[in-house]
């Protein structure tokens, strides 16, 4: 048994930069067990995930696509370093233009995922809010792969609704088939301005603080979520953007704190305005994956689904009023009702004096 655990950490030791990594913390299935999560499983080609809930992995099978990193719903799994570094060499490049194709694509390009499909749709933004791309699609059409392009559409899709259609169609351009990619070189204008940019178009310069670098599955929203911050200070940038949030009927929820207690990344919180004795449910939108376990959580149904919403560059969450009702002993949040004055809490500690 000793020795097949050595084993195991040795092969882990050897892969950590080539394959992705598990993120138990933020997996559905260790915040509850009523539905589990085969996502990952189900996604992989090869079968290098360990079914049911696929947190036991066959590494040495990977074949590095990182379609389980970009499916999972919960942002669980960590891309293998090497994508990592090579996401960050993309976005820190000093060039206006960014080339994208496929690994397979015979163009010169600066990012060749495995798959067009698998790049997520924050990173397209990304790259838009910071300047411009290009993406090659001429040689996707009878690919083995070509069934993923169907997550490219809609992760474009959703960049484009993100950034707003008109800047993010200025800033991204497609091509099809019979076109191939320019040739990577910096024009006297890009240099130019490179040189003028110097060290701050750095990873330090759009990243929230390098201190705290490192492969995280949300890497490539915390620098959204910078660059959108940082858009109050460029007028050329847009000032809204549009973010997906859970829709919460006001006439249902009260604020019991239960999405707040699973959401996997904290992106629901429950806050008191004590002036105004009422409680609201807050979401915060760029920590949000859209998991849909706040939905399928809450006792009440409160939570119908998502929806989208404009939220202003400076603004941080999404305010979702609720019933508000008070303990008679702790002050916490009680269901409405003509029964009980006590929340749940302090209904058991007085059934256990009892």
């Amino acid at each position: 048994m000793l020795e097949k655990k050595i084993v195991q950490l040795a092969v882990q030791g050897l892969t950590q930069e080539d394959t992705p990594a598990f993120v138990r913390a933020s997996c559905l299935n260790t915040k509850q067990r009523k539905v589990p999560c085969t996502v990952c499983v189900d996604i992989c080609p090869v079968g290098a995930l360990t079914p049911p809930a696929g947190q036991g992995a066959a590494w040495d099978k990977c074949i590095g696509c990182s379609l389980c990193v970009v499916r999972c719903p919960a942002g669980a799994i960590a891309p293998s370093y090497e994508d990592f570094k090579r996401v960050l060499r993309l976005v820190t490049t000093k060039r206006e233009t960014r080339m994208l194709a496929c690994e397979k694509s015979a163009s010169e390009h600066d990012f060749g995922p495995w798959c067009l499909g698998v790049i997520p749709w924050e990173l397209l933004a990304s790259l838009a809010l910071s300047g411009k791309v290009v993406i090659e699609r001429a040689g996707c059409k009878g690919c083995e792969r070509e069934g993923h392009l169907a997550d490219f559409d809609q992760a474009l899709a959703r960049a484009r609704q993100f950034a707003g259609e008109a800047f993010f169609d200025a800033r991204v351009t497609l091509l099809e088939a019979g076109d191939t990619l320019p040739p990577i070189d910096l024009t006297r204008r890009e240099a130019l301005r490179s040189l003028s940019r110097g060290a701050r178009t750095g990873v330090g310069a759009i990243l929230p603080d390098t201190r705290k670098l490192d492969n995280n599955p949300l890497f490539i929203r915390r620098l959204l979520q910078r660059q959108v911050r940082d858009s109050l200070e460029n007028e050329s940038l847009p000032q809204a953007f549009t973010w997906a949030t859970p829709v919460v009927d006001a006439d249902l929820c009260w604020a019991c704190g239960i999405c707040q207690s699973v959401c996997p990344h904290q992106a629901l919180a429950v806050y008191l305005d004590e002036a105004e004795d009422q409680r609201y449910l807050l979401h915060y939108p760029d920590r949000c994956t859209q998991c849909g376990l706040c939905q399928s959580i809450c006792p009440d149904k409160a939570i119908t689904g998502f929806g989208y919403g404009a939220l202003p560059a400076r603004a941080k969450f999404f305010i979702n009023p609720a019933l508000t009702t008070h303990c008679s002993q702790c002050g916490g949040p009680v269901k409405p009702g003509p029964a009980d004055t006590l929340c749940t809490r302090c209904q058991a500690s007085q059934r256990k004096r009892k």
